[in-house]
């Protein structure tokens, strides 16, 4: 009975929240409708949707902001009736050449992302409710919500899984349209319902405290687990960050680690900022601190590759995060608890400055990549009457440099704006026509240079095996970092064995012709030979070669190979090198 009572209590909690949030409770049925469509006639409505995106947010943002006040009526349809005008307006102004690109998906996830908190932070203001307890029933509604939609959704799956296996096949598309409507409809309803009414009655006052009561198991999980984790994370990100000192970051990996870090040291200490106990009050006192150091760190090492390498879209979200983690530290450090409230109000402007034109990623990543591509095509020459002129005869790092930001322009739609590049430019049908290069010859990524080399042989031309007497064929390559001896094959002559293995010692694969009692008596070096290879498609501006520039021939002791790269891969950064390759082993005894 007790469980009964919980399950109508719960409808009875949502049935209140459809009139709480009757445009949002519209909205998100009108978004579950246009889902189903795409899933049904597999059309593209990802405008139409992020513009219900929007408008959800901003509905459940004004709804917050003007809920109980008096003529609560007139409030109501003022406020929802800016939040359907604004999202509209978004709409046709600016998804209304919704082209695909990452940047509009961008736009609405940020924009989501403000209103969000502002929805946090804006009841906090308006009733004087501490933030931390607010934040904390957000926490736990997340949560709760995502637990319960979990299990109904997979039992649902379940269950029509088990018809459509044993009584009678359902509709494929079925599966798709009920995670639709759990996750889209129910469970953002179902989320809300666990969100207090403020400034209401005593019940909802006494409502509002339960949930943003923190459970005994909660307070143990935060202060003995979760909070000796990051410490070890904080040691551990700290003896990277001694060593990147002495050896450099080539493999830039401390930027995701900061970026979790930092994520993880703000969210904790909002969590744990009711918590009283000796274990939270050291981390709230030393982790800030520390914060800041480490996400300094970030911020300047970012800004000093600007320059030579530019800027785009994710690093800057990444520096601006970390001026963002800066402040917060200090705010942390300088400020009472009770003003946690203020870090959400930094957070949201700084996550409306990123959309914000001229100030906003976008613009300034684009502007900046334009430069470095100018930069680089008028110092070769390769402007003339407002057009690029195609130059085959580039350096490597030039190519590489083009190659990165037109590959950046086409992504964010931007291409037009290159001299003589229409908007419909095809990255790998017209960039070779373009530039006098192809785009896959030197893969040099903005974040973490590499260069990449494929190469693959001209199969509509014949190969010469002359009189060699077996073949075989293997790969190899050293892409695991293992090193290894292995027998990829074997022949036999004249009742003698004759093993070929592949071995690998760090970079470099050999492979060795061995004899029956175990002798090497013919080796090969894979790298040296896929270089060779790189030498010769540079000079032939190819990627398909021809069985001449592919065909190596070593002899040995009583034994000579013929070494046919069917393909051959390079791929090298200031870290490491790894070379992969296909290749036909021809071999003659005696």
């Amino acid at each position: 009975m007790k469980l009964v009572g919980m399950i109508k209590d719960r409808f009875k909690s949502i049935s209140h929240t459809w009139i709480r949030f009757p445009i949002v409770f519209v909205l998100l049925f009108i978004m579950a409708v246009y889902a189903s469509i795409s899933i049904e006639t597999n059309s593209d409505q990802s405008a139409k949707i992020y513009a219900l995106i929007l408008g959800v947010f901003l509905s459940t943002a004004m709804t917050f902001g003007f809920e109980k006040r008096s003529n609560s009526l007139v409030w109501l349809a003022f406020s929802q009736a800016a939040a359907v005008g604004l999202a509209a307006a978004y709409y046709f102004l600016v998804l209304g050449s919704y082209t695909g690109s990452v940047v509009d998906v961008l736009r609405i996830v940020i924009l989501s992302f403000a209103l969000l908190f502002v929805s946090l932070w804006v009841p906090c203001l308006r009733w004087k409710t501490d933030f931390n307890d607010f934040f904390m029933t957000f926490f736990k509604a997340f949560f709760t919500t995502a637990f319960f939609i979990a299990i109904f959704w997979g039992g649902i799956s379940l269950v029509l899984s088990a018809v459509d296996q044993l009584l009678f096949k359902l509709h494929e598309t079925l599966f798709g349209h009920v995670a639709v409507w759990i996750w889209v409809f129910i469970a953002p309803m179902l989320f809300l319902s666990l969100i207090p009414v403020f400034g209401g009655t005593q019940e909802d006052k006494a409502k509002q405290e339960h949930l943003a009561r923190i459970p005994g198991f909660f307070k143990v999980l935060l202060s003995y687990i979760l909070i000796p984790l990051t410490a070890l994370y904080t040691l551990v990100l700290l003896a990277y960050l001694v060593k990147t000192f002495v050896g450099g970051d080539p493999g830039d990996l401390l930027r995701p680690l900061i970026l979790a870090y930092c994520i993880v040291v703000i969210v904790l200490y909002v969590l744990v900022s009711n918590v009283d106990n000796k274990v939270s009050q050291l981390f709230r006192m030393i982790f800030p601190k520390l914060m800041v150091l480490i996400a300094l760190y970030q911020v300047v090492n970012l800004i000093i590759k600007i320059p030579g390498e530019g800027i785009v879209y994710g690093r800057y979200f990444v520096i601006l995060f970390g001026i963002f983690s800066i402040a917060a530290g200090i705010l942390m450090s300088l400020l009472p608890l009770k003003k946690n409230v203020i870090l959400a109000i930094v957070l949201t402007g700084f996550a409306l400055v990123s959309v914000t034109p001229p100030v906003d990623a976008f613009t300034i990543s684009t502007n900046s990549q334009l430069g470095i591509l100018d930069r680089v095509l008028t110092s070769n020459s390769m402007i003339k009457d407002g057009s690029v002129v195609p130059n085959k005869d580039l350096s490597e790092k030039d190519r590489g440099i083009i190659t990165v930001a037109m590959q950046y322009l086409y992504d964010v739609k931007e291409t037009d704006r290159v001299p003589g590049v229409s908007a419909k430019f095809e990255l790998y049908n017209d960039f070779e026509k373009t530039f006098g290069f192809s785009p896959y010859y030197d893969a040099v990524y903005v974040d973490q240079p590499v260069t990449s080399f494929y190469y693959i042989l001209d199969a509509s031309k014949p190969v010469e095996i002359n009189s060699y007497e077996y073949m075989m064929t293997v790969q190899a390559g050293n892409y695991d970092k293992k090193n290894r001896d292995e027998v990829v094959a074997s022949v036999t002559d004249q009742g003698k064995t004759y093993n070929a293995a592949i071995v690998v010692k760090g970079d470099q694969i050999d492979i060795q012709l061995r004899d029956d009692s175990g002798s090497t008596i013919l080796t090969a070096s894979v790298n040296a030979l896929v270089d060779s290879i790189s030498q010769n498609a540079a000079v032939n501006q190819k990627e398909q070669l021809s069985p001449e520039l592919m065909t190596f021939d070593v002899a040995g002791t009583g034994a000579s190979m013929r070494i046919i790269f069917q393909n051959a891969s390079k791929d090298e950064s200031t870290s490491n090198t790894s070379y992969n390759a296909t290749m036909l082993l021809l071999i003659k005894i005696g």
